[in-house]
């Protein structure tokens, strides 16, 4: 534990807490009405709430979960502490002034406008930074383990997301680059799918392949079918968004098969990865599934509802209809959902390596389960889930009413959720279970 606690990542909670605060504040757009479906989903009110749930929320979720989880499976440190503050400082700016320029496009103010591309520019700096600060321990890593591989592959697909979205900010805000540049337009769908899936889905499978062996005492070698699914679903997503990107310029016949073929690879590869899943669940030491585990169960179904409605809806040829209700169930279901439950345990297994690691052997130290109250997180976690299954339903249905009061639900759990966090990071529940001070155990002096 010592080892550990000598590699906690001193800005990951920091980060986590902004993430937090930029979920519950897309959460907020939603419910005033600003966003799809009351508003087209080329607003501006949604094209805000999008990139504070994928920049805001998930981006510097998964990197916060990153810099503290790389170093531990490669055994070597970030390259810099420092990085990793300054790519908080650089994501949060720039996403607050992305959604800034979204609103002033929307209300027609084109000096101000400027600050989409700007924003846009800090965002693929902070990227860049943190692509080279995790980056570097993962190559230098031998042999490195398919959570690792994993995490590269997203690295790669989130470069080119963010390119991409640069593009896109430049053409919108800059009049005179936008003849040049329109055409990519076109290729939005593509820019969420090297988001979504290239980037976000890969890290997640990728993180969870560590995270649910460890906290569930499987086995982690994942052998043939954990390969499987890496190579899938990076062909599948290279396959995709390139002949996706490839199409904007021609209509060629190949193009469309290529794409096709992508899509195939990733069916597969999710199909493979939850039958993985499955079996870590299956295979556990662990006779009792903690609370986070449990709930996580719902992000994987998700997972699979999401993408069982993307393949129908393109089979159909009305993939344009259903896209807007399968990214929601992606974001909120899959990814938000999956991330809500780890934080579940993240936060209170920091919190014990903080404040409790080096005391080991020498006192009274709580478990890291003492830090949590598991019966007050599955009201949170079903009302969480339910509001996003029914709000996806109602999305799909066209009623802006019923989905707002949906995400009036999801608000609430997450509300709910963040409140027990809290508890978890102050020592709220061991104080009550063995007298302890409560005094906040994660100091800015602790060493990274």
């Amino acid at each position: 534990m010592a080892v550990l606690s000598n590699r906690l990542s001193r800005w990951t909670l920091p980060m986590f807490t902004c993430a937090l605060v930029n979920f519950l504040a897309a959460q907020g757009l939603i419910l005033a009405g600003l966003t799809w479906p009351a508003e087209s989903i080329s607003t501006s009110g949604t094209l805000a709430a999008v990139h504070l749930l994928v920049i805001g929320w998930l981006l510097l979720l998964v990197l916060g979960a990153l810099f503290q989880f790389v170093p531990v499976i490669t055994s070597r440190p970030l390259v810099s502490q420092s990085m990793a503050l300054v790519t908080l400082i650089a994501l949060e700016t720039g996403m607050v002034g992305m959604v800034g320029g979204f609103f002033s496009i929307g209300a027609g103010y084109p000096t101000l406008a400027m600050a989409l591309p700007l924003g846009g520019l800090a965002v693929c700096l902070g990227v860049l930074i943190a692509c080279w600060n995790i980056g570097v321990p993962l190559i230098r890593s031998r042999p490195l383990p398919l959570p690792g591989r994993m995490i590269l592959t997203g690295l790669a697909f989130l470069i080119l997301t963010v390119t991409l979205g640069f593009s896109f900010a430049l053409t919108l805000a800059v009049p005179v680059l936008a003849p040049y540049l329109a055409p990519l337009l076109a290729g939005v769908g593509d820019h969420a799918l090297a988001g979504l899936g290239g980037w976000f889905t890969l890290t997640a499978m990728g993180v969870s392949y560590k995270l649910l062996p460890m906290f569930m005492l499987a086995p982690e070698e994942r052998g043939i079918a954990g390969d499987s699914v890496h190579i899938l679903g990076t062909v599948g997503f290279a396959l995709a968004v390139g002949a996706g990107l490839a199409r904007v310029w021609s209509a060629a016949g190949p193009l469309r098969t290529a794409e096709l073929v992508g899509y195939a690879a990733v069916a597969i590869a999710v199909v493979l990865y939850l039958w993985d899943v499955a079996k870590i669940y299956r295979t556990r030491k662990r006779t009792v599934v903690e609370a986070h585990n449990r709930a996580a169960i719902a992000a994987f179904a998700f997972l699979g509802l999401g993408s069982a409605l993307a393949i129908g809806f393109l089979m159909t040829g009305h993939l344009s209809v259903g896209a807007p209700a399968i990214v929601f169930l992606i974001v909120f279901g899959w990814l938000g959902g999956l991330g809500l439950t780890q934080l579940y345990k993240i936060v209170p297994f920091l919190t014990w390596l903080s404040r409790y690691g080096s005391s080991l052997g020498r006192g009274h130290v709580p478990r890291v389960q003492d830090l949590v109250l598991e019966r007050r997180s599955y009201p949170w976690f079903a009302l969480y889930f339910l509001g996003v299954l029914v709000g996806a339903l109602f999305g799909l249905l066209g009623s802006p009413r019923g989905f707002r009061a949906c995400i009036a639900l999801v608000t609430l759990a997450t509300v709910g959720l963040v409140i027990e966090y809290w508890r978890a990071w102050r020592g709220h529940y061991a104080h009550l279970r063995h007298g302890e001070s409560a005094t906040p155990p994660f100091l800015p002096t602790q060493r990274g």
